[in-house]
């Protein structure tokens, strides 16, 4: 078992956590201010500079990073690849599974939030990738390949991997994978806007972020194999991008039951 977990081991973490690191919080801000400036001067009578810079920031950012990793971890990639293949209706079972479970997670959550009088609604994060369907053609790649793609690979590939090979006593390691890999998945979608608000709400909102996180850390801990998660993470953005293309062409307003589900399968993360 060691082995096996050697051997599915992700190499390069730390070269990974800085890539993303700066990727995310340098590389973007240069990004963006260029696309900014760009789109101002071409366009500008556009209302929505502000929504495409943003939807085509988040692209080129993803993109970079998910070419990035590939090149980096092309070995790794590989052999995980092979061995989901070989396996791949009963991988494609869990995820499917794990991604129902994770709906229903996050309706028990809702539940208990509005029994502790805590207004739930979209978290700032859900509010601008649903402005970005604006420009559905840059928002969709980056939605449901690039964020399964460098998500799964930091937070499960990385973080979980990293504290899973600690040294500690009575599988304290495991349990700590588990809190980081899916506390950090949940921060990553909402402590920006934390930041910029000073909403505190917007922390309680990442904890269906990180509930789902939960979810997709147990699923690679139970198969070892991180195309799993990517494949859950990848399900569960795809049916939320398929449910905010459909839901104007609705020529009435469905029962608030049906809002209310709909809500939760549009929970992009």
């Amino acid at each position: 078992m060691n082995n096996e977990l050697k051997t599915n081991d992700v190499p390069n973490k730390l070269l990974l956590i800085l890539t993303y690191f700066f990727s995310m919080y340098i590389l973007a801000i240069v990004i963006g201010t260029i696309t900014f400036f760009t789109l101002r001067t071409l366009y500008p009578n556009n209302p929505n500079n502000k929504t495409l810079m943003l939807t085509l920031t988040n692209l080129l950012v993803y993109a970079i990073m998910s070419f990035i990793f590939i090149f980096i971890l092309k070995n790794y990639y590989s052999n995980q690849f092979q061995a989901f293949k070989k396996k791949f209706a009963f991988f494609l079972a869990i995820a499917i599974a794990s991604w129902i479970c994770s709906l229903f997670l996050n309706v028990v959550i809702e539940q208990i939030m509005e029994l502790l009088n805590f207004k739930s609604r979209a978290s700032q994060n859900q509010e601008a990738i649903i402005e970005s369907f604006k420009y559905p053609l840059l928002a969709i790649p980056m939605i449901i390949f690039g964020a399964p793609i460098v998500e799964e690979t930091i937070f499960r590939g990385v973080i979980f991997n990293f504290a899973r090979n600690l040294k500690l006593p009575y599988k304290i390691n495991i349990i700590l994978a588990f809190i980081l890999s899916s506390t950090l998945f949940g921060l990553i979608h909402v402590f920006s806007a934390y930041l910029s608000t000073g909403d505190s709400s917007e922390l309680l909102l990442g904890i269906s972020y990180a509930a789902a996180g939960f979810v997709l850390t147990l699923v690679y801990y139970l198969t070892n194999n991180i195309f799993v998660p990517m494949l859950m993470h990848f399900i569960q953005n795809s049916f939320s991008v398929i449910i905010i293309l459909l839901y104007p062409l609705l020529q009435t307003e469905p029962p608030t039951k049906i809002v209310y589900i709909l809500a939760q399968l549009i929970h992009i993360i």
